[in-house]
């Protein structure tokens, strides 16, 4: 998969917000991810939330945006599967900065983990099944910083990009075992 990405969009207004969360309603999935500050703060928080449709790459900014009770229809809505990579830390983090409840989850992590795959990190998940290259120097960055990096900006949004393609095959492979 060596295709050129279009900039995701920074969602850092309640109108931008607002038009996000229009698309995802929409769907019938989303990949989702967070970011966090735990290296760098007494009382960690998430500083980034990121969320890919088939069309678009959305980065949150929750920083900029003090409410985020919009979305949380979209996590509990049983009719939106919500994609995830080694979910447990996002949803805990979500549970506790924002509250949020879900339903429909597909962890592909877990699948993975399931199918006995000896290495279960995004980075080589999505490096062996699609050539992808992630560059997992910035997980421990300091996501409350701003602004950030262009480099930041591109591997955040590629935790949530591939979550599709990923879910699907470990899918097939579940059903095929």
């Amino acid at each position: 998969m060596s295709e050129v990405l279009a900039p995701p969009v920074w969602v850092h207004t309640t109108e931008l917000l607002k038009r996000m969360v229009d698309d995802i309603a929409a769907q019938s999935r989303v990949a989702v991810d967070t970011e966090s500050n735990s290296l760098h703060a007494f009382r960690e928080q998430v500083c980034l939330l990121q969320f890919s449709t088939p069309q678009a790459d959305y980065l949150v900014d929750p920083l900029a945006l003090k409410d985020l009770s919009v979305l949380a229809p979209i996590f509990s809505n049983p009719n939106i599967e919500k994609i995830f990579h080694a979910a447990e830390y996002d949803l805990i983090c979500l549970r506790r900065d924002f509250g949020f409840s879900f339903k429909n989850l597909f962890d592909t992590m877990q699948a993975a983990r399931v199918l006995g795959y000896p290495a279960v990190g995004l980075d080589k998940l999505l490096g062996d099944k699609f050539g992808v290259k992630m560059d997992k120097r910035h997980q421990k960055a300091n996501w409350a910083a701003r602004p950030l990096t262009t480099e930041q900006i591109h591997y955040a949004r590629l935790d949530t990009h591939y979550l599709f393609d990923l879910r699907d095959a470990l899918e097939n492979e579940l059903k095929e075992k």
